[in-house]
């Protein structure tokens, strides 16, 4: 059972049983939106929508989610979902110039260079903006696979499963030998369906009550953490 009280027990557990990472970009790899001002993404996404004559619900009007409308723009047909995804990739990919490295993030890649272990990102954001900011911070060389979004349909993102399964194989494993890093529910249910394990990152009591609610099998505060147990395996 997870418990909260004994991290270090839990996380081990998932670190014996896996020999493989899979992590989430936005959070635990960087903060992608620190040096980029995010009050006018979610505006200019539905701007799209109505400019082509589409009401918007009220939900979708309100909300500052940008995934949120990507899959609202894909209910009402492709070529919209094309558009609006083709905005939020550029919006994205521009952002990753001054994303904030995660602290802790390099120390566990290198510890799995060290240990053998593979590392893909799994994320939901465009994988242009993932390669853009894994070359500027020298990191391609240490990733094994991106599964990332490349497409309009938001069905094959996590919450599913798609994504991960996609990474397992380009690693040349299967999920059930991966951990799943990510600081969402969405990231922790996409693990559970894929059958692969799941550490949720956060740096929030709440968030910790969260991930551990959505059915992560630990949660770590720090990816320094990670780093030091994966180095004691």
């Amino acid at each position: 059972m997870t418990s909260a009280r004994a991290p270090v027990d839990a996380l081990d557990r998932v670190l014996l049983r896996t020999c493989n990472l899979l992590i989430d970009f936005d959070g635990p790899v960087c903060s992608l939106f620190a040096g980029t001002p995010t009050a006018s993404i979610a505006t200019r996404l539905r701007t799209i929508i109505t400019r082509e004559g589409v009401a918007l619900p009220l939900a979708i009007r309100n909300t500052g989610n940008w995934f949120e409308i990507f899959a609202f723009a894909a209910i009402t047909g492709p070529v919209l979902a094309s558009q609006v995804e083709s905005e939020l990739a550029a919006l994205e990919s521009a952002a990753a110039h001054t994303a904030a490295p995660t602290p802790g993030l390099t120390e566990v890649l290198s510890a799995c260079r060290d240990s053998g272990r593979q590392v893909a990102i799994v994320s939901n954001n465009s994988a242009c903006a993932i390669r853009t900011y894994l070359d500027i911070h020298e990191l391609t060389g240490q990733i094994g696979a991106v599964a990332a979004r490349t497409g309009h349909d938001p069905a094959i993102l996590k919450p599913s499963s798609y994504l991960i399964k996609r990474a397992a194989s380009e690693l040349g494993t299967v999920p059930s030998a991966c951990a799943m890093i990510g600081d969402s529910p969405s990231d922790i249910a996409a693990a559970r369906s894929a059958q692969a394990s799941s550490i949720g990152y956060t740096a929030t009591p709440g968030g910790t009550q969260q991930l551990l609610a959505a059915g992560a099998d630990v949660v770590i505060t720090t990816m320094a953490e990670l780093a030091s147990r994966i180095r004691e395996k």
